[in-house]
């Protein structure tokens, strides 16, 4: 591994101080800061380019935050025989564990009722991840499939099923905290990143585009990026992005018909191992996670606007039904279980008839100089578990852009920013036993989600005593708010509760943990009194269930 990836990386919003005119242009710039876009500027800055990436959120905010947290070789394509993306699916998983062993690592899953179909599938996948154990932790090692003896299943809350399979893929508790790390390994590497920054159109010479016009939602700043190649990475908002400036609209194509929403919601703990249940309706799970239950998702069509999506009561409702007629829970759940609830819309690759549960989950990039636009790319589909080697395919086709070889990929090979923690349980020994002031459950937190900076955070709250307040029962501490407002770019309150930390992804924590975090935010950030009560108003909107 290169020396840029161990030392601690502060993000700094390059906007604020952009390159004077007659500058060079950045190699690529990458507008969207989604996991697919992130993954994009990282592989492309380690190959040597100069890159700037722009999200309009924050890094990871929209889609890529309404998953189920699991890295997984997608078992379910096998039956729509996608026979090679299952296959590179489960050696990106396999990658993804390795380069980040802090954020992913084998999870769990039991199969109820399973009968023929399902023994063939679960056979077939263990067949094609032949190679899944060769990892650098051996604690990263996945078993075979099995049958659940009959004491498991009851105690699961599977009850006598004879039928049911235990497999493995991996899960990442925190979606956003891998986001973050692929866009620190960027960083690291020399990119430009900047969140809160809107692309609001294009920049055209002739019929080359050469960067973009980007706008400070925050501050209202605007100024101009150049790049000789720019990819558009906004996922569900790619063919609005195309159509929001004249001249590239002839590259959007169709509007697409429908898209799929997906939903999550959160719960009491409901079983001790995640299960998978298949319904006339699609396929849902209901997955143990910091001591709550994560049920989804739903696989649902949606045919209005991207900008106007909104997570419903009406959606939440739909969906409890699907699952309490399934039967499949040992409980029936109403409205008042729901503790928390999001989702998001899928950028699918291509949608068939109405529905989408059968659409295909594979990537691809779209060169737009086929219609006749030089300079431009647009990235489509995908998921979390292939956007590394998502983004080596396509930096194939940049560098034959910038008329460069293209050389070879070093990120399947090197840990991600932060994560060179080396096989994981002596790596969380040592970090119990350098901070036995704090509780266990503290340093294993911030030792996973903070991975090789865990020591300059806990080092925060031991130079100051308010900030070693315990917020959660994970253990999260107000030393964290102080972290990612000071070397992470959380610029809002949303930022930091929802994709900095865990302390509102189980929905609100309490006016009291609520109003610590906006104070400690607010020193660091400088707000007025009106912009924190202003962010605690928004904190509080987006962690109520709708009404």
């Amino acid at each position: 591994m290169t020396p840029s990836t161990t030392r601690p990386v502060t993000l700094h919003r390059f906007v604020e101080s952009p390159p004077p005119p007659g500058a060079p242009a950045y190699d690529v710039l990458v507008v969207g800061g989604g996991i697919t876009g992130a993954a994009l500027a990282y592989e492309a800055a380690s190959r040597g380019c100069t890159v700037a990436l722009v999200e309009a959120d924050d890094f990871g905010a929209a889609t890529s935050a309404a998953t189920g947290k699991l890295v997984h070789g997608g078992l379910r394509y096998l039956k729509q025989l996608e026979v090679r993306l299952v296959r590179e699916s489960l050696r990106e998983r396999r990658v993804l564990s390795n380069i980040a062993p802090n954020l992913v690592r084998p999870y769990p899953i039991a199969l109820p009722d399973a009968g023929l179909l399902e023994r063939a599938g679960l056979t077939a996948y263990d067949l094609l991840s032949f190679d899944r154990n060769r990892v650098w932790d051996p604690g990263q090692r996945i078993p075979r499939h099995r049958r659940v003896h009959a004491a498991e299943a009851s105690t699961w809350g599977l009850g006598t099923d004879p039928h049911a399979l235990l497999y493995h893929d991996c899960t990442m508790p925190s979606p956003e905290r891998l986001t973050l790390a692929f866009v620190r390994s960027a960083v690291a590497h020399g990119a430009d990143v900047a969140n809160h920054t809107r692309a609001e159109r294009f920049l055209l010479e002739g019929d080359r585009v050469v960067g973009a016009q980007v706008r400070d939602a925050l501050t209202g700043h605007s100024t101009q990026v150049r790049a000789r190649v720019v990819v558009n990475a906004t996922g569900p908002w790619a063919h609005d992005v195309l159509m929001g400036t004249p001249g590239t609209e002839r590259a959007a194509g169709r509007r697409p018909p429908v898209r799929s929403e997906g939903i999550y919601l959160v719960t009491r703990q409901l079983t001790e191992v995640m299960t998978l249940h298949v319904t006339p309706h699609g396929h849902f799970s209901c997955a143990p996670w910091r001591g709550h239950s994560l049920i989804g998702p739903t696989e649902s069509p949606y045919r209005g606007a991207v900008h106007d999506w909104r997570l419903t009561r009406r959606s939440i409702e739909e969906f409890l039904v699907t699952i309490n007629s399934a039967g499949l829970l040992p409980v029936t759940l109403g409205y008042d279980d729901v503790l928390f609830a999001y989702g998001g819309l899928r950028p699918l690759t291509e949608v068939a008839g109405e529905t989408t549960y059968d659409a295909s989950r594979a990537s691809e990039h779209i060169d737009h100089a086929h219609d006749g636009l030089g300079g431009l790319i647009t990235v489509t589909g995908g998921k979390y578990t292939t956007s590394r080697g998502f983004a080596e395919h396509t930096y194939r086709t940049i560098a034959r852009k910038l008329g460069r070889p293209p050389g070879r990929s070093r990120t399947a090979r090197t840990p991600l920013h932060g994560c060179d923690t080396g096989p994981l349980r002596p790596y969380l020994t040592a970090a119990s036993d350098r901070h036995r002031a704090f509780a266990p459950e503290t340093v294993r937190y911030v030792a996973l989600h903070h991975g090789t900076e865990h020591d300059r955070v806990l080092a925060l709250a031991d130079q100051d005593p308010a900030l070693a307040r315990a917020l959660d029962a994970d253990g999260e501490l107000l030393a964290q708010v102080v972290a990612a407002t000071r070397w992470e770019m959380a610029r809002t309150l949303r930022d930091v509760l929802l994709r900095r930390t865990g302390i509102g992804t189980l929905g609100h924590p309490g006016d009291e943990v609520l109003e610590a975090v906006a104070r400690t935010a607010a020193a660091e950030l400088g707000w007025s009194d009106h912009r924190t009560a202003a962010e605690l108003d928004d904190a509080r909107q987006a962690l109520a269930l709708p009404a």
